[in-house]
């Protein structure tokens, strides 16, 4: 009887030990929770972890800027070009040439050193923008707003395209055909947040006009104006 006790006790202590085991073998797996899930902005549905040293190296990283002719392009874009986040950038007259691999050919509307003036009117209101493209990147213009009868607003400046202008192109509609086109996008932001954005392009159904739309606020007495509620301008 005592031998029969002394059996069941080791029997006990042998399983007493072995869940032991079970335990801690459970207890021994740690999840890490010292990496951050970013979201690709490309593909919406695809995580990505990035350790802490990743993220810093990512936001610590300098863009190599290589130009050939400085005065081809705006300080303001070049400015641009260095928050991309590309590792190299090269300048040479026309092209954009990434990492020395990808090569983009800047817009060519409209035409270096020619002037247009395109002109466009809706009611009381009309709008004449003169412009002309000095470099690869910038237009000198003059924009008249005027509300006949009551006010006006006139605005010279500079604008550029954007440093990002590679990522996809642009488009408006044509109200005469209600045909797209690609334009190109000049924009100013100036001090107390007034903007203005000159868009330019060719639509094959009108022609070889260059059009134009412009979103513009800071007008004086006069509405913004922004795609909507102001037709398409055509080159005289």
């Amino acid at each position: 009887m005592i031998k029969k006790l002394v059996v069941v006790l080791i029997i006990m202590s042998m399983s007493g030990c072995g869940n032991s085991q079970t335990n801690k073998k459970a207890h021994s797996v740690l999840v890490d929770t010292t990496k951050t899930i970013a979201i690709d902005n490309s593909y919406p549905n695809k995580k990505v972890n990035l350790s802490n040293d990743k993220r810093h190296n990512i936001d610590e990283r300098k863009t190599e800027i290589s130009i050939k002719n400085k005065s081809d392009y705006s300080e303001n874009f070049i400015e641009g070009l260095k928050k991309l986040g590309e590792e190299k950038i090269t300048l040479s007259d026309n092209l954009l040439i990434l990492n020395d691999t990808d090569t983009i050919y800047f817009p060519e509307t409209p035409k270096i050193n020619r002037r247009i003036t395109l002109t466009g009117k809706k009611g009381n209101l009309a709008i004449a923008v003169t412009i002309k493209r000095f470099n690869y990147t910038t237009v000198d213009y003059k924009i008249e707003i005027t509300e006949f009868g009551k006010s006006n607003h006139t605005q010279k400046g500079k604008a550029d395209i954007a440093s990002s202008f590679y990522f996809g192109d642009e488009s408006d509609e044509s109200e005469k055909t209600g045909v797209s086109y690609f334009v190109t996008e000049f924009s100013e932001q100036r001090e107390s947040d007034c903007y203005t954005y000159i868009r330019l392009g060719y639509e094959k159904e009108t022609g070889p006009y260059l059009l134009g739309k412009i979103i513009k606020n800071c007008n004086g007495k006069l509405s913004d104006i922004d795609l909507d509620n102001f037709p398409t301008l055509i080159e005289k």
